[in-house]
């Protein structure tokens, strides 16, 4: 199918043929990149058709060198930060609470096992964070990236895609991630 002919996620800019199927209720992304996604939450690969009919956005750079391995432990953070969706008490909560886990473990050296204990934390105190304009669809990597086909060549590893949308919400937004992880979950 031709690009012009293609719908692209909003969070992300995966492009992809049209598609009808759920999504989440408050992560903003299309059903085909909600089908790319969900099998790789229960160590499944997405199927076969959906990823030839896929494509990754063609202005994303990819990394030369590779992130830590165990970051990785992280995509479920990445995917919901990158597909921040719409405004609502829930999806300002899910997005800060995914931040702080990545800044956690990538910003302050904290291990990836401790990933829980930092959204724990986050979540002691609800309504506490503010909405932020997430980076512009083709700023990071894609979980598209993590196959070959549809214009990805060498593959990432899932540690590569959080890194990656952990650096674009970083230029967007780092002071305001900072502010919050020592208030929300540094601070006793």
């Amino acid at each position: 199918m031709p690009a012009s002919g293609r719908d692209a996620c909003p969070g992300c800019g995966m492009r992809h043929a049209p598609l009808d199927g759920p999504t989440h209720r408050y992560i903003g992304a299309s059903p085909a990149c909600w089908a790319l996604f969900a099998p790789l939450t229960v160590g499944d690969v997405p199927d076969a058709a959906l990823l030839a009919d896929t494509r990754v956005p063609p202005e994303i750079a990819v990394p030369s060198s590779r992130a830590d391995p165990t970051l990785g432990v992280l995509l479920v953070d990445a995917y919901a930060a990158q597909h921040a969706g719409v405004p609502s008490p829930q999806a300002v909560q899910s997005v800060a609470v995914h931040l702080l886990a990545m800044h956690g473990v990538i910003e302050r050296g904290l291990a990836a096992s401790q990933a829980m204990w930092i959204r724990r934390r986050a979540l002691r105190t609800r309504g506490a964070f503010a909405w932020l304009s997430p980076p512009s669809p083709g700023e990071a990597l894609t979980v598209r990236h993590l196959f070959a086909g549809g214009g990805v060549v060498a593959p990432v590893t899932a540690a590569d895609y959080v890194r990656s949308v952990h650096d674009a919400w970083r230029r967007h937004a780092g002071e305001t991630i900072d502010a919050w992880y020592a208030r929300y979950v540094a601070a006793e």
